[in-house]
């Protein structure tokens, strides 16, 4: 009798242990899903109840051992209660004022109109970043319909000056139509463009096949993000300064299961600095690179490698030169002016491409201090 209890037994279990088996991964994938549900939403409200409270708001809010207390909602019933408005951002001491982007009362209608298109699109496309055929198509008709509107400005644009004084000061980018990467603004990546030359790689212009595996390696899995893109033009000195902002590591995490940085996130502001020349007679701003330099940004860590880079001039000049696949040659390029007035400025570089810049809101030291 014991015998057939136990014979019954293994039979049922070879019929049924495959589907219990089953079960228990699914009921322990499901105890995995579920833990990460609730590790994002318990992370979510955390970050809902953390605010950065300026020290106005400290110095009124009600709390207790240093620590504020109440909602993101009590917070704001009680500065509405006693009238209290956050101070306006400021100008630096040392930026002149008047170099700020301004819209000009005197000019014509249809002039603003265009501009004001620009800089709807430019917001749209990220300064032409989201088009990008290395990803995909996406976009491409926004992308050709702002460039037939960078070349009616052109068309409707004053007389070219005479001197680089008429561009002194900062200027943002706002818009580009080069591919693989906004950052190809500075004069670095120009003289790099133009040691190419037209030369070809298996049926690639050798230019366009760098920045596109600079963009691979860079911005793969979202390793590299850049950020703000600046120049700053000194006709005393002769001087060009290019900047632009990267962070590293931004979002670093495993999808769904992850709720947590696995990478501290860092970066800082790449600024280099050529000696420029303007020639009235074609419109060419020549520049040769003199060196690369490193500033921390405010906001983001510069961890380990922007502690020892920090100001630190790296002689691109005199490397480039001694480089063999350079022969000797200088670190060289040029761009053509193409429109200027008191807001805007439009080059282009030697592939045709555009580069659309405008007077800052918040302009920023780090140019000045680099030269």
């Amino acid at each position: 009798m014991y015998a057939r209890v136990c014979g019954c037994e293994d039979h049922v279990m070879s019929i049924m242990g495959p589907q219990i088996r089953r079960k228990r991964s699914s009921v322990v994938w499901i105890g995995v899903i579920c833990i990460a549900i609730i590790g994002s939403v318990i992370a979510i409200c955390h970050t809902a109840n953390t605010r950065v409270v300026s020290p106005l708001q400290r110095s009124i809010l009600p709390s207790s051992n240093g620590i504020i207390m109440g909602s993101h909602l009590s917070q704001r019933a009680f500065l509405r209660r006693n009238r209290v408005e956050s101070p306006r951002a400021t100008v630096p001491a040392d930026i002149n004022a008047s170099a700020q982007f301004r819209i000009s009362e005197s000019q014509k209608p249809e002039i603003t109109n265009i501009k004001g298109q620009i800089l709807q699109v430019a917001c749209a496309m990220d300064r032409g970043q989201l088009y990008n055929p290395q990803r995909s198509g996406a976009y491409e008709d926004r992308a050709l319909k702002t460039k037939e509107l960078v070349e009616d400005l052109i068309t409707m644009g004053p007389p070219l000056p005479d001197t680089m004084k008429a561009m002194d000061g900062e200027w943002e980018l706002i818009y580009s139509t080069v591919k693989y990467g906004i950052f190809r603004s500075s004069p670095f990546f120009l003289a790099v463009q133009d040691a190419f030359g037209d030369d070809k790689f298996f049926g690639w212009k050798s230019s366009e096949l760098f920045f596109k595996l600079h963009e691979l390696q860079t911005c793969s899995w979202g390793l590299s993000t850049i950020g703000r893109v600046a120049q700053l033009i000194d006709s005393e000195k002769g001087v060009l300064a290019s900047e632009f902002d990267t962070t590293i590591f931004g979002l670093t995490t495993i999808p769904i299961v992850g709720w947590f940085k696995l990478l501290p996130t860092f970066g800082g502001c790449v600024v280099t600095v050529a000696d420029a020349k303007y020639s009235p007679e074609d419109h060419k701003i020549e520049m040769e690179v003199d060196y690369t330099t490193f500033k921390p940004v405010e906001g983001l860590s510069g961890w380990i490698p922007g502690r020892i880079m920090w100001d630190r001039r790296v002689p691109v000049n005199a490397i480039w030169q001694i480089l063999p696949w350079n022969w000797g040659k200088k670190p060289t390029c040029s761009v053509t002016l193409r429109y200027l007035d008191e807001n805007f400025r439009i080059v282009q570089d030697a592939d045709g491409e555009y580069f659309v810049y405008a007077r800052p809101v918040a302009p920023r030291p780090t140019l000045s201090s680099a030269i």
